[in-house]
């Protein structure tokens, strides 16, 4: 149906995507996961009251909720209340004294009824009674025993306590009563009043009175209080525990305070989880990933479409994470083998997936040292600028020249440079100066442990990952190679081509940046699928050519499809990919002219299809193929030449490109027009050289001739 993605190349766009997404996922996984394993503190089972059997410290700046909160409230009660007056208080007071007293009369006068209807002198208040008393009563309540007191009061004790006990309250309130302190109030007016007043009238009527007239005039601003109160809780600081700091001491008991700061650091088994730190981790990680990819996206796209590439680059990540963490650990930090992965890459693979591997490694090392609660951060410094800038120098030293021997030299260098990196920061933040002599030795032998190991998973990358390398090439270039040899022994014609098309194409790839060596070895086998009918190509033929009795078509198929051949030869033998590629490209789809012309001439122009006459393809799609395509072309047809002179090879070499161009040959590559005109020069300095003039040597049996005829003329004079 139409619209749907049903083509082959749409179905393999989808499957990269996934693919790539589904390796962008498990490697954003497995480095959180090893960052988590590193940073997540350790968690004790401890309870309140309990002796540590450990010294624990913070793995992170935490506040003491508890002790805290004790100061600050010991802060907030200490602040003393602002009172102010209120003038209204006392007339209120003094005219509820009234409104009781006048109560408190018609109590005692219905005492005084009832006694006096009593038979005998000692009766009693009945139940009755004190439910009638009870009802006179609003402002203040009494029990029967204060009722039975104030009912049997005579009028002139009620009036004595009446007159001083007004007095006395007046006098109180003109001298203020403060809130909180109406106690010591009522205490000082029994002090005035109590020593002519009875102690049972006192303490059953006068009490309660006060008690339930009485009210303070200096009342407390609560407003104005509770701001000062909160200013001096604000001005209180937390109670810290600092990065690093002991939290309980080996033998120390734990107490409820410190048990709280452990269960806030996430540091007591099985009680709470400190879900922020893997948060923050995870997003950090993703945070750094992107940033990757975004320099990859925009430097090294390449690698989106080459699964080998990443994933080549994800084990290098990986590896040197892994052994950097644990030689952190147990070792030493500046032991850590920082240049591992950096020197894997430029080896393996070249120096802008060098430079997006170190980045990653650099940041992710960065985090992890910060989250160490045993690392300071003058180390966690060190560590950013020792991973990021000797990375950079190192690749640097290697991405032209990989040896064994060079492998090591580099990161002997780059370690001593991490090592000057390392001893500025230690300086500047500290005086003892001992130190940096002590870690001198850990810097140099990670550095070194970087190299060795570099040295030794390089090969294994190669074979594992098919990978061209510059030790790779420079071992397939080697005459000793199978298919060189075969190559040497059953088509010497072949062989001369390709070693002469070889110094044309690296000379080509050194004037525009291309991979001079690739293009080299890649020039080395192009052609080595001749070696299955060698006999058919005009280098190897020593006589007839088989061409002269068959048909052109036949032909073309014959020649086009030495292309194939050397695919296969190559798989076989397990070429490198991009070696592969250069045998299938560097023909592109150009077409046989010599048989397309012969076709022609046989059947007709009509009744040939030029289509059936071009090499299988595809076209040349990255720069080194593009170079080894125009220098195959270049070198068969100059030296065709009659009489080769500077101006017809270079005249030649110029058509020959142009042609090249004009049937669209180079348009999947990536060269220039800026580099197509280095190339051509290129071509004609190394063509000049192979091609030049040379002196014609007289032939001695004339001289001889000529000689001995001079000696007989001079003889018969």
């Amino acid at each position: 149906m139409e619209g749907k993605p049903t083509s082959p190349q749409l179905l393999q766009n989808l499957n990269r995507r996934s693919k790539q997404v589904i390796f962008t996922v498990v490697l954003y996984l497995i480095l959180v996961f090893i960052c988590l394993i590193s940073v997540v503190p350790t968690q004790y089972d401890l309870n309140v009251g309990e002796v540590s059997p450990v010294t624990i410290t913070a793995s992170k700046d935490v506040v003491d909720e508890l002790t805290t909160e004790r100061r600050r409230k010991a802060a907030a009660d200490a602040v003393s209340p602002v009172y102010y007056k209120d003038d209204t208080v006392s007339d209120t007071v003094l005219a509820n004294i009234e409104k009781v007293f006048s109560e408190l009369r018609s109590v005692r006068e219905l005492g005084q009824q009832i006694r006096s209807s009593w038979t005998t002198r000692t009766g009693t208040f009945t139940d009755d009674d004190y439910a009638q008393a009870q009802k006179l009563l609003s402002v203040i309540t009494l029990s029967n025993y204060q009722l039975q007191t104030l009912m049997r009061t005579d009028e002139s004790d009620f009036e004595s306590l009446y007159r001083s006990l007004t007095s006395a309250a007046r006098t109180a309130l003109v001298s203020t009563i403060t809130e909180g302190q109406l106690g010591d109030a009522i205490s000082n007016i029994q002090q005035i009043v109590a020593y002519n007043t009875r102690t049972d009238l006192w303490y059953n009527v006068a009490i309660p009175i006060l008690r339930g007239t009485l009210q303070p005039n200096m009342l407390i601003d609560q407003q104005v209080t509770e701001e000062n109160r909160q200013k001096a809780r604000d001005a209180v600081e937390p109670t810290v525990y600092k990065k690093d700091q002991n939290v309980v001491v080996k033998g120390d008991r734990v107490t409820t305070e410190k048990y709280a700061v452990l269960d806030a650091l996430g540091l007591l088994a099985g009680k709470k989880t400190d879900y922020f730190l893997y948060i923050s981790s995870s997003v950090l990680i993703l945070s750094f990933l992107a940033l990757t990819y975004l320099y990859i996206y925009l430097f090294i796209p390449k690698i989106f479409q080459d699964a080998k590439s990443a994933l080549v680059m994800g084990i290098s990540l990986i590896l040197t994470l892994v052994l950097c963490i644990l030689m952190g650990m147990y070792i030493d930090l500046s032991t850590m083998p920082m240049l591992l992965a950096a020197m894997l890459v430029v080896n393996l693979l070249g120096a802008r997936e060098a430079y997006a591997v170190n980045f990653l490694l650099s940041l992710i090392l960065t985090f992890v040292t910060m989250k160490r609660s045993d690392f300071e951060t003058s180390q966690m410094l060190g560590v950013l600028l020792a991973s990021t800038l000797g990375g950079i120098l190192v690749i640097f030293l290697m991405r032209r020249n990989s040896t064994r021997i060079f492998v090591i030299i580099d990161g002997l260098i780059a370690g001593f440079f991490q090592l000057i990196l390392l001893a500025c920061v230690l300086t500047l933040s500290s005086s003892d100066t001992s130190d940096v002599f002590a870690r001198s030795m850990w810097v140099i032998m990670g550095a070194l442990f970087s190299a060795i190991v570099c040295i030794g998973l390089q090969s294994v990358f190669e074979s594992l990952f098919n990978l061209t390398t510059p030790s790779k090439l420079i071992e397939l270039s080697s005459p000793s190679q199978p298919l060189l040899k075969r190559l040497m022994i059953e088509t010497p014609g072949t062989y001369h081509h390709s070693m002469v098309v070889a110094n044309l194409a690296e000379a080509a790839a050194e004037a525009v940046g291309a991979n001079a060596l690739l293009c080299r070895v890649g020039a080395y086998y192009h052609d080595i699928g001749k070696l299955i009918r060698p006999m058919y190509f005009k280098e190897n033929q020593m006589g007839e050519n088989p061409h002269d009795h068959t048909d052109p078509r036949v032909s073309t198929a014959i020649l086009t499809e030495h292309t194939l051949d050397g695919v296969e030869l190559a798989k076989k033998h397990h070429l490198p990919e991009p070696i592969i590629d250069m045998i299938r490209q560097h023909h592109g789809d150009t077409p046989v002219m010599y048989f397309y012309a012969k076709a022609v001439q046989q059947y007709g122009e009509e009744n040939v299809d030029i289509a059936e006459f071009r090499y299988a393809g595809p076209k040349p799609q990255s720069a080194e193929a593009g170079i080894l395509m125009m220098a195959d072309t270049v070198e068969a047809a100059v030296r065709s030449i009659p009489e080769p002179t500077h101006e017809k090879i270079s005249q030649m070499i110029r058509k020959l490109i142009r042609g090249k161009m004009e049937d669209g040959q180079l348009d999947d590559c990536p060269l220039t027009f800026r580099d197509i005109g280095r190339i051509t020069f290129a071509f004609e300095t190394v063509l000049q050289g192979v091609f030049h003039e040379r002196i014609e040597y007289p032939d001695l049996n004339k001289i001889r001739e000529r000689s001995r005829k001079k000696k007989q003329q001079m003889v018969q004079k």
